[in-house]
């Protein structure tokens, strides 16, 4: 039982510490970027990084809803979801820890853009383009690679998995 909590306890402690990092990095991105962005890379592959304050979630979705609608999709529902998806990994951390660590990550991704979104007047703080020949993605961060490998493990789990007939 002690080797549980304490294993709990170290997974909230870098919980903690994925988030400040990347709010971190969200705070040098709105006071370096305002003003230039950056290129890294070279013609066929680069990464742009430019401040962009995303309204919406992802790639904009839902930027043209009703502010009262955005807020209680955007803070209220992913807060619910967040707090929902912490606690179901933390009581997974030892019988599927494959699956708790995805939606774990899933769930600190989503915890850093909602703290954005609650101190940035609905705004989450994007920074990176990831940009391969004429194909790009959208603009994102830290936080929604967190999102990504989450989902992608989740996702690859699912595939795996062993069908019935």
């Amino acid at each position: 039982m002690e080797r549980v909590t304490t294993n709990r306890w170290f997974a909230v402690m870098l919980g903690l510490v994925f988030i400040a990092f990347d709010q971190w990095i969200k705070v040098l991105a709105l006071l370096s970027l305002s003003a230039q962005s950056f290129k890294i890379g070279g013609s066929f592959a680069w990464l742009d990084i430019a401040l962009s304050l995303n309204p919406g979630a992802f790639l904009s979705l839902g930027a043209g809803l009703a502010p009262a609608v955005k807020q209680l999709i955007f803070i209220v529902g992913v807060g619910a979801v967040v707090c929902w998806a912490i606690g179901w990994a933390l009581s997974r951390w030892i019988s599927s820890p494959g699956k708790a660590l995805a939606v774990y990550c899933i769930a600190l991704g989503g915890a850093s853009n909602l703290i954005d979104r609650v101190y940035r007047d609905g705004h989450v703080v994007d920074y990176l383009v990831l940009n391969l020949g004429p194909l790009h993605t959208g603009v994102f961060n830290i936080a929604d690679i967190a999102i990504m490998v989450g989902a992608a493990v989740l996702l690859l789990a699912e595939w795996r998995k062993p069908r019935q007939a």
